[in-house]
């Protein structure tokens, strides 16, 4: 129902849009076009890069190139699963079955890169959230959103420090309540989730210096990831600042993440495109169908390339076929 609706509201904005508007707009950005693809690709290297620091010692037997090919075809298959990142990590999990690394740093160093990339996020959006109460510019955006705005910025600083104080002191060997023998698969899941919780936590606090590089890495991945919005705007001939283009991805990343049982989010993506714009003041009408459409683009050439990347691991690790 609600794809169902938002895909309504999109036939009926497409409708009545002058495409030879968005044609000439996509025509003035040309080539340049490459270099919005080039900042995508720089900030995927880094959220590669941050989850090959969590394999600690074991860094050393993945190389970045593998990573990054598998990094992208899970993060591919997220964005078109109806479970979202689970589906995803899932499958890196088992695409790096083939490496010389035990399973569990397998599986840990996945949970742990997805755990410093939920906090760096965090730390972005509140950062993001700071600039807007304090700039002028933000204040008009606050005024349009001010219960939910302050609403949100609460729940993330609480979330943000209920996640540390769990990482850092809640215990790490924690008992389980007996369950009666009819229901054991539910004593099976519980104490592999607690398993996985405790080796997070452990990870944490054994190897905090690695911990933090990979959040610093994230967190650079999220900025660099970000100028791809300042930099389509500004090619578009508007006026905009780097913050501005941090505050549009993160809002659009959380409104995004509402619909990330939708195959490829498919509306509420153009939805948060045009609210979002529309908040920055940004009325022009083809201006987010433009965006949305080079971002769609960019999605579109990614998923290519995680295919490719997939039939390539796959030659060369025949293994991977059932992967």
């Amino acid at each position: 129902m609600l794809l169902s609706s938002i895909l309504i509201c999109l036939t009926l904005f497409l409708w009545n849009t002058d495409f030879q508007v968005i044609l000439i707009q996509l025509q003035h950005i040309g080539i340049r076009y490459a270099i919005i693809f080039a900042v995508t690709a720089v900030a995927y290297f880094f959220a590669t890069w941050s989850w090959q620091v969590c394999f600690g010692d074991y860094q050393a037997r993945v190389s970045l190139y593998k990573l990054f090919s598998i990094r992208q075809i899970g993060e591919t298959v997220g964005q078109f699963n109806p479970t979202s990142i689970i589906a995803g990590d899932v499958l890196k999990i088992k695409l790096l079955q083939s490496a010389k690394i035990p399973a569990s740093v397998i599986t840990n160093s996945v949970l742990i890169s997805r755990i410093t990339a939920i906090l760096s996020q965090l730390s972005l959006v509140i950062f993001a959230g700071i600039w807007l109460m304090l700039s002028p510019q933000g204040q008009d955006i606050i005024q349009q959103f001010t219960v939910p705005f302050y609403a949100l910025f609460l729940v993330l600083i609480l979330g943000k420090g209920f996640l540390f104080y769990w990482l850092s002191y809640s215990k790490i060997n924690e008992s389980i309540p007996l369950i009666h023998p009819k229901n054991n698969w539910l004593r099976k899941i519980k104490e592999k989730r607690m398993e996985l919780f405790g080796q997070i936590r452990q990870f944490y606090r054994q190897q905090n210096q690695l911990f933090w590089r990979s959040y610093a890495l994230s967190f650079i991945h999220w900025i660099v990831g970000s100028l791809e919005f300042y930099l389509i705007l500004r090619y578009l001939s508007i006026d905009i600042r780097i913050m501005q283009g941090i505050v549009l991805d993160m809002s659009i990343l959380m409104i995004k993440s509402l619909g990330a049982f939708i195959p490829g989010q498919l509306g509420i993506e153009e939805l948060g495109n045009k609210l979002m714009l529309q908040a920055l003041g940004i009325t022009v009408g083809t201006t987010w169908i433009t965006v949305s459409i080079l971002r769609r683009t960019r999605q579109l050439l990614w998923i290519i390339i995680g295919f490719t990347l997939y039939l390539i691991l796959k030659k060369e690790s025949p293994q991977l076929a059932h992967a």
